[in-house]
């Protein structure tokens, strides 16, 4: 949730992420894919993102970089957000285990693409132009 609130990607994207694409010393995250099932072959990691203008490289905010640096310190697998397998984790899984998390709380409700709402906000605050803050979600006519 941390992540998502830093971003703004979609779930699949987060969770294609693997750690090829975070360079700390540039201070870059590429969202290059997303996590889809196929039909008789299970979940991969789709080559591009929900539209081949989605593939881009942003400056997340430092504290998202640092995140990921400390995960990586005890990374035992390929990807940022694994499964408990090491393998890549199920969109719908993790939905279901968001929804379970804030069951009975007062986040019950909160889907991850409240995450994008709350970062295109936060980028308008900030002063980014309305093209600055799509080149950062690239939502192309879908938030």
């Amino acid at each position: 949730m941390d992540v998502l609130s830093g971003l703004g990607c979609r779930i699949g994207e987060l969770l294609a992420l693997d750690w090829t694409k975070v360079d700390a010393e540039a201070g870059t995250l590429s969202i290059e894919g997303t996590v889809i099932r196929v039909p008789g072959e299970g979940l991969i990691v789709q080559p591009h993102t929900k539209s081949k203008a989605g593939m881009r490289t942003i400056h997340p905010p430092r504290w998202v970089l640092d995140l990921f640096l400390r995960r990586h310190a005890d990374a035992l697998s390929e990807w940022i957000f694994s499964s408990t397998r090491l393998t890549v984790r199920d969109p719908d899984n993790t939905r279901a285990r968001l929804r379970d998390v804030v069951r009975k709380t007062s986040w019950e409700g909160l889907h991850p693409h409240a995450f994008r709402h709350l970062v295109a906000t936060r980028l308008d605050q900030a002063g980014l132009s309305a093209r600055e803050i799509a080149d950062y979600l690239v939502t192309n006519g879908s938030p």
